[in-house]
């Protein structure tokens, strides 16, 4: 095992999970429809909840998560609401569709790093291959509701 590149694949999931930790908690607060917002909300604890067991796992390898690659990937979700969307004062109707989208590419994100640490550390004992699965089944299940969620939405924002 290379720890130093085990190390460094971490350290940029660390970056991912906390710029997509605040895009739910953003998201649950913003969304036009109550209902929506709502479940975002709890994506958004669940989401919270698995970027500990992250920082478990980087500190069980034998690294320190980063507070530089917290802060840019933070720093990154921010930027990434500064997008055009045809309105310059208002919030455009488009928003709720697209961050929506935007939170299944998160997670499908998480999903494939788990998959892929599952994988490369089958022989690692520091690493908990039964956690590893547990977290590839609650993203498979939180992208099976964001998809219901992101049909759900396009469907009233295309239509209307």
């Amino acid at each position: 095992m290379n720890d130093d590149l085990l190390h460094a694949y971490l350290q940029h999931h660390w970056a991912g999970s906390s710029a997509g930790t605040a895009m739910f908690e953003r998201v649950g607060r913003t969304h036009s429809d109550p209902d929506v917002a709502a479940r975002v909300r709890q994506l958004a604890t669940e989401v919270n909840e698995e970027r500990e067991q992250l920082r478990q796992i980087i500190v069980a390898t034998g690294a320190d998560p980063s507070r530089i690659a917290a802060a840019t990937g933070r720093a990154v979700e921010f930027v990434g609401r500064f997008k055009p969307n045809g309105r310059l004062v208002r919030r455009s109707p488009l928003s709720d569709l697209f961050e929506l989208e935007a939170l299944r590419d998160a997670v499908a994100g998480k999903r494939a790093g788990w998959q892929l640490l599952r994988t490369a550390t089958e022989d690692d004992a520091r690493v908990d291959a039964l956690q590893l699965d547990e977290l590839i089944r609650r993203a498979d299940d939180q992208l099976a509701r964001l998809e219901d969620l992101h049909l759900r939405v396009g469907r009233t924002v295309i239509s209307a």
